[in-house]
């Protein structure tokens, strides 16, 4: 995890921007997590009616939009929780960053348990995880709706958990524009949105994920290990 001096107000994140591996460091004020982002919206209302199902409370209106924390972001390898019903989602991460936008992959870690009282609270109980290299967006959104979204879980990471295209899910443009913002940050994290799970939520000790680009062969890679600290007996 990248270190943050006592009271700043913004996340220190290091990124190498492929090809070339140039390093960009991008002082991130705040990140902000969408949801109910496919394109198609009658799989979204489909979707918000298995949540229903499982007590979740949606919105009406979408794709939402939910403000986390800068200091919650991480690019580290641990992600320390106290709750055992947490699990990741992968998702595109756009860094607008000094008038450019990048693109990045990151999990949307979520307590799940929280989610069925509170989405946008279990949104901020958990850190969000991003990978430590970017593409610009220019150089990929000609053939954007080809990129795909995977990951897996397990002990090991070799599970299939996610696998769709990004053609499922509302186009990058659309969504920095959606934003409903009071007052737009010079650096901000968007997390885009995920694809279906394969079989339903799980939690894991391990989550892997990438981002890949079949038109170059590139990919952008996460993995990190999630550490339950539970030390206390539940309340009688």
């Amino acid at each position: 995890m990248v270190s943050v001096a006592e009271g700043s107000e913004v996340r220190s994140l290091r990124f190498r921007l492929e090809p070339g591996g140039h390093e960009i460091v991008s002082e991130l004020e705040v990140a902000i997590v969408a949801g109910f982002t496919g394109r198609d919206r009658t799989a979204v209302l489909e979707h918000i009616a298995e949540l229903a199902e499982q007590g979740v409370v949606s919105p009406t209106d979408f794709p939402t939009f939910y403000p986390v924390a800068p200091q919650l972001v991480t690019q580290g390898d641990v992600l320390v929780t106290t709750e055992r019903s947490t699990s990741g989602e992968a998702e595109v991460g756009l860094v607008v960053h000094d008038g450019t936008v990048l693109v990045t992959l990151a999990s949307d870690h979520t307590d799940r348990a929280a989610e069925r009282i509170d989405i946008a609270l279990s949104k901020r109980l958990c850190h969000k995880v991003v990978a430590t290299s970017v593409w610009r967006l220019d150089d990929v959104i000609d053939h954007w709706d080809t990129l795909r979204l995977r990951s897996w879980v397990g002990d090991d990471g070799s599970d299939p958990y996610q696998d769709g295209p990004l053609a499922e899910l509302l186009a990058p443009n659309v969504l920095l524009d959606a934003v409903p913002w009071r007052e737009r940050p010079g650096c901000f994290l968007l997390l885009c949105g995920t694809v279906p799970t394969i079989g339903g939520l799980r939690e894991s000790n391990v989550f892997k994920a990438e981002l890949y680009d079949p038109t170059c062969d590139a990919r952008l890679v996460l993995e990190y290990r999630v550490e339950v600290r539970d030390f206390l007996d539940p309340p009688p």
